[in-house]
C-alpha cells in the first residue's frame, strides 16, 4: 500500500474506532468492512499499532471477542485492554468479550457526517 493510500486508510480506521461507544467493541474485520476494505483486517491491526493517543484502542478486538493486543505499545497489552473494557462494564465469557452483549452493530449511515 503506497504511503498516501495507507495514511488515508489509517485515518478512516481511526475515525471508526473513535466512534465506538463505551462498553461496545468492534472487530478488526468489522472495521475493515466499514471502511470499504473487507479483506484488510490485518491492515486495521497495523493501523492500531500506531493509533493516536486518546483513541479508544481497547474497544477493538479479534474475531469472536478475542483480545489480541500483544505489542509493547500500549504497555500491558491484553491485560490492560481487559481492565479498560471491564471498567466500561464489558462482560467476558472466559478470555473473550461476550459479543452477544457488547458487539457494536453500527446503524445505517454510521460514518456519514463523522469527521
Amino acid at each position: 500500500m503506497e504511503n498516501s493510500r495507507k495514511a488515508s486508510f489509517f485515518k478512516q480506521v481511526y475515525r471508526v474506532v473513535g466512534a465506538i461507544p463505551p462498553a461496545r467493541v468492534l472487530t478488526y474485520g468489522q472495521i475493515a468492512a466499514l471502511v470499504g476494505a473487507p479483506y484488510l483486517a490485518r491492515q486495521v491491526g497495523w493501523a492500531m499499532h500506531s493509533c493516536p493517543l486518546g483513541l479508544p484502542w481497547h474497544r477493538v478486538v479479534g474475531a469472536g471477542g478475542r483480545l489480541l493486543t500483544r505489542s509493547p505499545n500500549p504497555p500491558g497489552g491484553s491485560l490492560q485492554q481487559r481492565q479498560l473494557l471491564e471498567q466500561e462494564g464489558v462482560l467476558f465469557a472466559g478470555e473473550r468479550v461476550d459479543m452477544s452483549r457488547h458487539q457494536f452493530i453500527p446503524p445505517r449511515g454510521f460514518l456519514k457526517n463523522r469527521k
